[in-house]
């Protein structure tokens, strides 16, 4: 995929979450916590095409790719990477709470955005 559509998926996933499913959140943190990190992820995307040439078909080789040649947002991303897991994969009780995903959301993600968009 080139950089432009990995962009206009992860600002569409943006504007769904930031319009949409903030506003639930009490109802739906696990959602929301899925569609902020697909929305990363495709901000990543953008950034590894653009700066790498590089496509990846799977999260580990990304996340390992990040951790050596993207240090400055693979905190942020881990963390959305982590919170979407747990919310799809894991139980209930396991899934993150709405603080944890209204931070991922404010700071973690807006820190992929901004590098993302700042060098592409």
């Amino acid at each position: 995929m080139d950089v432009g559509k990995h962009l206009a998926k992860a600002e569409r996933n943006k504007r769904f979450l930031t319009n949409h499913l903030t506003g639930i959140i009490t109802k739906c943190p696990d959602w929301a916590s899925v569609v902020a990190f697909y929305s990363a992820l495709h901000f990543v995307d953008a950034y590894l095409k653009k700066q790498h040439n590089i496509d990846f078909e799977h999260h580990a080789e990304r996340l390992q790719f990040m951790s050596v040649n993207v240090v400055e947002i693979y905190s942020s991303y881990s963390r959305l990477f982590d919170l979407g897991f747990d919310s799809r994969y894991k139980s209930v009780a396991d899934m993150p709470t709405c603080e944890e995903v209204l931070s991922a959301i404010n700071f973690d993600l807006k820190d992929v955005e901004e590098f993302v968009m700042s060098r592409i």
